[in-house]
């Protein structure tokens, strides 16, 4: 069995619909998102002969979704988040704020993620996704 990994960094804003304690404001974090890859076999011709995949193009997906996230604001998509961002509109500073159907949870990003990189044709393995240096969240399809 095969695996590589590889990583990128990003820095992001998310706002938690409907949660109570000390992160339901709006706060950011600098994530950490380390994919795998894995295959049982190595491809046989071609420019990626003797390879899982090319880190060129794996990281280059890596860096793409980074920057879909990078230095934006998170917001679900539904009626308490779009009420927030109509009260930011009114703001002088331009917020880059990206809706997503999902709670902007590390749990929901890793999964985002690694549909991302399946649908792009990975042999996806996992995505880990730090939220702080000590924690992180990995989803998998095992």
């Amino acid at each position: 069995m095969f695996k590589i990994k590889s990583e990128v960094g990003f820095d992001m804003a998310h706002y938690l619909c409907g949660y109570e304690g000390k992160c339901a404001n709006i706060h950011g974090h600098r994530y950490r998102l380390v994919a795998t890859l894995k295959s049982e076999t190595l491809q046989e011709s071609g420019q990626c002969r003797g390879m899982v995949d090319d880190f060129t193009n794996f990281k280059k997906a890596l860096k793409e979704i980074a920057e879909d996230f990078d230095h934006k604001l998170l917001i679900e998509d539904n009626e308490e988040g779009r009420e927030l961002a109509a009260k930011l509109e009114v703001l002088p500073n331009n917020f880059d704020i990206v809706f997503v159907p999902y709670r902007t949870t590390a749990e929901e990003m890793s999964r985002d993620v690694f549909n991302r990189l399946k649908s792009k044709g990975f042999k996806i393995y996992e995505v880990e996704l730090f939220e702080t240096p000590t924690n992180s969240c990995i989803y998998t399809e095992e």
